[in-house]
């Protein structure tokens, strides 16, 4: 995340991009990680709820992609304000 501190402007989009592929990859790597843990905890017979971490993650990410979703579904366009 240090790259994104020093990044002084954006351009057009730019920063929407950024925050889609940081998130589905977040997203992504949680699923991985919870995975991996759920696979070690069948072999080795531990005790793991992971539903608290999964359903924080896709809270928090997954409705950050939504909002950007609704953003760029409901923005005007140049063309239709100009009348």
């Amino acid at each position: 995340m240090l790259w994104i501190k020093n990044k002084k402007s954006w351009k057009k989009r730019e920063f929407s991009k950024t925050i889609v592929t940081y998130s589905i990859s977040v997203l992504t790597s949680v699923l991985v990680w919870a995975c991996i843990l759920k696979t070690l905890s069948s072999i080795f017979g531990w005790g793991v709820d992971l539903s608290d971490v999964l359903t924080y993650t896709s809270a928090a990410f997954g409705g950050e992609l939504v909002l950007l979703a609704f953003k760029r579904i409901f923005a005007k366009d140049k063309e239709d304000s100009v009348e």
